[in-house]
């Protein structure tokens, strides 16, 4: 296992944790210098998700849509454009196909499910008193991810896990004033993504960027709201004093304070205002199962919750394969669980497996 702490963020990952250091074009190059092979085996998945579903009848013109996204992310985030510069020169890669990963066309319109959990544990839900952020990300199709630790010039730190290549879409991290957060897609049939939208806003919200200059929850929840975003999401966050579920919908969010110490979103709505706009139960089965498993099992251990019960959480097999927490694909079909990770504040410890959260348990891995 590879530990990182060059800062205050004590960073832990089995498959090794990339530093990064310097300008934003510096953390790219290094970036794309030691994750090139990740990288390069995103693109080709990208290419086989957009040539799917050009098959099925859906074209864009991705080159035009890749401008206009380019132009809005140039506009609110120059750093951002010269981070993608950076990681396509320390990959040696064009860096027209690397900004395709971070403006992911290939999720977005392909509407491919992000299925996720996210469970934020705090007092006094806990037995020690610290708050725990905790994720999987579970995908149909199968994306490399890299855990990023980073050490800004002005003493900012941030972990995150992204995958390889990409810089806007994190799926969880925490930085060093103890503010975390998870994301999970919330699409259904009734969402509906206009395109023509990517010339103001983010294709996927980009949780990179409120992390990185938030020093609170509240920080980071009024940086979230006003991000101009194209699709819908779910977002658990929290600090130290505590934390939060962001309904996310392309106009307006939805914030409830967790409750006992505790918040869980998976892949549907809960709030009952916009829960319509989410999938159903008949839709997504394993989004609400994986819901009521997580209650349930905290609610049978409130109070008593350690960073290694919340693996063995993470690690849950109720419903196995696809109705269960840690997912398993079966003959490719269905949603894997890619990776999961943990996050312990004010501690600042990130934990992270790029695999199913049942082999880091088995292994004994925390």
């Amino acid at each position: 296992m590879a530990i990182a702490r060059r800062g205050t963020l004590r960073v832990l990952g089995e498959r090794g944790v990339i530093e990064l250091t310097g300008s934003p074009r510096a953390q790219g190059h290094i970036h794309g210098r030691d994750a090139r092979a990740g990288i390069v085996a995103n693109l080709a998945e990208a290419r086989r998700w957009m040539d799917g579903m050009a098959a099925r009848g859906r074209r864009y013109d991705q080159d035009a849509i890749l401008s206009q996204n380019e132009r809005f992310i140039a506009r609110v985030a120059p750093e951002v454009v010269e981070e993608i510069h950076g990681i396509a020169e320390g990959a040696g890669l064009p860096y027209r196909d690397v900004l395709a990963l971070n403006a992911p066309l290939y999720v977005v319109a392909t509407h491919l499910p992000l299925d996720c959990t996210q469970i934020l544990l705090g007092p006094p839900a806990t037995r020690d008193g610290r708050t725990y952020m905790a994720k999987t990300r579970d995908l149909r199709g199968s994306l490399e991810h890299v855990v990023l630790h980073r050490q800004y010039p002005d003493g900012r730190e941030t972990a995150e896990v992204n995958a390889a290549g990409t810089v806007t879409w994190p799926g969880s991290g925490v930085n060093n004033d103890g503010v975390a957060f998870g994301t999970s897609g919330c699409w259904s049939a009734r969402t509906v993504v206009d395109i023509d939208r990517a010339s103001d806003g983010w294709l996927l919200v980009n949780g990179h960027l409120p992390l990185r200059d938030s020093r609170s929850l509240d920080e980071f929840a009024a940086r979230l709201s006003a991000q101009r975003r194209v699709t819908p999401i779910n977002v658990v966050a929290g600090d130290a004093r505590g934390g939060a579920t962001f309904e996310v919908t392309v106009d307006r969010v939805y914030r409830t304070p967790a409750a006992d110490g505790v918040a869980v979103l998976t892949n549907h709505y809960v709030t009952p205002e916009i829960r319509q706009l989410g999938p159903t139960p008949e839709e997504h089965p394993s989004s609400y199962a994986r819901y009521e498993t997580a209650l349930t099992q905290i609610r049978a251990r409130h109070g008593r919750w350690t960073g290694e019960a919340l693996l063995d959480l993470l690690a849950n097999h109720v419903g196995y394969p696809q109705r269960s927490i840690c997912r398993h694909s079966q003959d490719g079909q269905g949603a894997d669980t890619v990776y999961a990770s943990i996050a312990a504040v004010p501690d600042g410890e990130f934990w992270t497996t790029l695999d199913h959260p049942c082999r880091a348990q088995a292994a004994g891995r925390t």
